[in-house]
């Protein structure tokens, strides 16, 4: 089964998390086989067979040159092999990136590009393969454009952070509510934002400015400008994880990127109980504070949002959901966890249900 970008997780009816702390000033290493996060609408050959893929060991043995695509003409760019290569090498110079790339090398991750018309990637947690969105672009076209190898970075950089969040925490479907997926799924998609912030910026001080100059001329423009302004008034925040904090509350201070996460979320939900024959396959827990905390345990063991948990759960900026489509969307879906549905008609007594279609029971 594949996932996509968005949100969803396979079944898995028995999970345990195993977390260690660290002490003061650090965090959790969290080890996980909660349920498996899913997407859905990949792009994929029958059998789950990918055609053109490369193993992330392959991509560490041909480290490129940063001046590659400005070096070499079009005809030299054969595949997309090339592209794939030059940013791993890029990423290789952010410490940040680089434990999550060698994770992934370590596990024996694969990765493609394939056109995904309009999705950003894709990941197959059972075959460890990752497919990222080539932009419908030949190789040659790819490499060409610093704006598109520049996209591909930053989605390289979510998407590891995807794989590095799933194999810790996997979905939750089976744990919370629907109103509390929202929450859970919201903490998560800001984190995929701030970890493609803080690469860029490691990235910049490895002189490889190009990246950050795209974020700040992307929809995360006023997250990394947020960023940027607190390191530069402070260079320690950049270390005391003040400066992903602050841009993580940027995050939900954009409507479009709330409501885009909540559809993509709700989404999902509606696909949960369509494929289920439980009345209500959620779960009913409420998560605690080291649930939202453990969301922003990053490659180092630190965690920019200790401390933060509570006023995450209290503040209705966080939780909310303002939009009215939305806001019609979870309540449809809580109407249908409580009804029971006879031939297209809704009912909330099972009895009454039998009485009206007794050759339904």
């Amino acid at each position: 089964m594949l996932s996509t970008s968005a949100v969803g997780q396979a079944r898995d009816n028995h999970s345990t998390t195993y977390k260690e702390y660290l002490g003061k000033g650090g965090f959790m290493e969290i080890k996980s086989n909660e349920p498996r996060k899913h997407l859905i609408n990949c792009v994929t050959t029958s059998n789950d067979i990918y055609p053109t893929q490369w193993y992330f060991a392959e991509l560490y043995d041909e480290m490129t040159d940063i001046g590659f695509f400005r070096n070499h003409e079009d005809a030299d760019i054969h595949d997309y092999r090339d592209v794939l290569s030059w940013c791993v090498s890029i990423l290789e110079s952010s410490p940040s990136a680089r434990l999550m790339l060698r994770e992934a090398t370590d596990k024996d991750w694969a990765i493609s590009l394939e056109d995904l018309n309009g999705g950003d990637y894709c990941i197959d947690m059972d075959q460890k393969m990752l497919i990222l969105d080539n932009n419908a672009l030949v190789p040659s076209a790819l490499g060409r454009s610093t704006y598109f190898r520049n996209v591909i970075l930053v989605t390289l950089t979510k998407a590891l952070r995807d794989i590095w969040q799933e194999k810790r925490h996997g979905g939750f479907d089976e744990l919370y509510s629907p109103d509390y997926i929202l929450l859970m799924e919201r903490i998560r998609a800001a984190d995929l934002d701030v970890m493609a912030i803080m690469v860029a910026w490691e990235l910049r001080s490895e002189e490889y400015g190009e990246l950050w100059r795209h974020l700040i001329g992307s929809d995360l423009g006023d997250m990394a400008m947020t960023y940027m302004g607190y390191v530069e008034r402070d260079p320690s925040t950049q270390f005391n994880n003040k400066a992903l904090l602050a841009s993580f509350k940027q995050w939900f201070r954009c409507d479009d990127r709330l409501n885009r996460c909540d559809h993509d979320a709700l989404e999902y939900m509606d696909d949960v109980i369509q494929c289920s024959n439980a009345l209500n396959p959620f779960g009913s827990k409420r998560p605690g504070k080291m649930n939202i905390e453990m969301l922003s345990c990053l490659p180092d063991k630190t965690a920019y949002l200790q401390g933060q948990g509570a006023e995450i759960l209290s503040d209705p900026v966080y939780a909310s959901v303002d939009d009215d489509i939305n806001q019609a969307h979870l309540m449809h879906i809580m109407h249908d966890m409580e009804a029971i549905i006879v031939c297209d008609v809704a009912f909330r007594d099972p009895a009454l249900a039998r009485k009206i279609f007794p050759l339904e029971d």
